[in-house]
């Protein structure tokens, strides 16, 4: 396997780490939760494992994120960035290009992207993590959140990269004593990763309630939905939901395993991807 790292896009900001195994290979872009760079560990046990399984992977730091700190974090620059780094891909690679966003947040911008009618370039999503268009629950109050969202649009503007402090809420959940390790360590050993800048917050916001937001549609590509049975922020009925809305081939993939499933099992994660892309392919 042959692994590298390229900037890429016409003003070359967007860092992309390129696992390659084959040029006929699938081709599937990743990436996570805006906290940190596709460089983390965290990041690298996601996708590490779609690369051993035989596929090439590109891992992405969204605009403004990680080694992609230059850019600006808005929903069209995550767009034409993923957009760039398919072209490349399919420049140089293949045009059997797959969309994985993972580690929950990313299963919401990515689910934004494979809702989006611009970019007919997919040709499966899988997520973990899902979003249903103005329902605000897995974050919060969504009263609260829509009345301050006026608010944070003008913020924004003038202070884009402001941090929110976040404190992770403790959890007595199953594996809750585990998580709640692990989230201590995390911070322990990141202080601040989990507080985000206003321009992360403004943008998944607008993702979730504006009337603009691709979200308010559904993937137009096969699409493979995995979730925990015992997830801290989604509740069972919210991921139903969300499925049992899409009209295009699908998979719901449970997991007996709590929010975390990311950190201590994402071989199986990787190994679902794989999978559904192989079936998909086959069909």
């Amino acid at each position: 396997m042959k692994m590298y790292h390229k900037y890429i896009g016409e003003d070359k900001k967007t860092y992309v780490k390129c696992l390659i195994n084959d040029h006929k290979a699938p081709n599937v872009i990743f990436f996570m939760t805006p906290i940190g760079s596709v460089d983390h560990d965290i990041a690298v046990r996601n996708y590490r494992p779609i690369a051993e399984n035989g596929f090439n992977v590109f891992a992405v730091d969204l605009p403004g994120i990680g080694n992609s700190s230059k850019g600006k974090f808005t929903y069209e620059n995550i767009k034409l960035a993923i957009q760039n780094v398919a072209e490349y891909i399919e420049k140089n690679f293949s045009k059997s290009i797959h969309l994985y966003g993972g580690t929950g947040t990313g299963g919401i911008i990515g689910q934004a992207l494979a809702s989006d009618k611009d970019l007919p370039i997919f040709k499966t999503y899988s997520q973990l993590g899902v979003a249903n268009h103005g329902d605000l629950s897995v974050i919060g109050s969504s009263f609260m959140l829509k009345l301050v969202f006026p608010i944070l649009k003008i913020a924004v503007k003038f202070f884009p990269q402001y941090r929110l402090k976040f404190k992770v809420p403790k959890y007595s959940g199953y594996n809750g004593e585990k998580e709640n390790k692990w989230y201590q360590s995390m911070m322990e050993e990141n202080p601040g990763i989990f507080d985000l800048p206003l321009d992360v917050v403004y943008t998944l916001l607008w993702l979730l309630i504006a009337k603009a937001s691709p979200i308010k549609g559904k993937p137009i590509i096969p699409t493979l939905v995995m979730a925990t049975k015992y997830d801290r922020y989604y509740k069972k009925e919210y991921i139903n939901k969300y499925y049992r809305s899409l009209k295009t081939d699908k998979k719901l993939y449970w997991i007996d395993d709590s929010h975390c499933v990311f950190v201590w099992n994402a071989g199986e994660l990787g190994n679902q991807v794989t999978e559904w892309i192989t079936f998909q392919k086959e069909v």
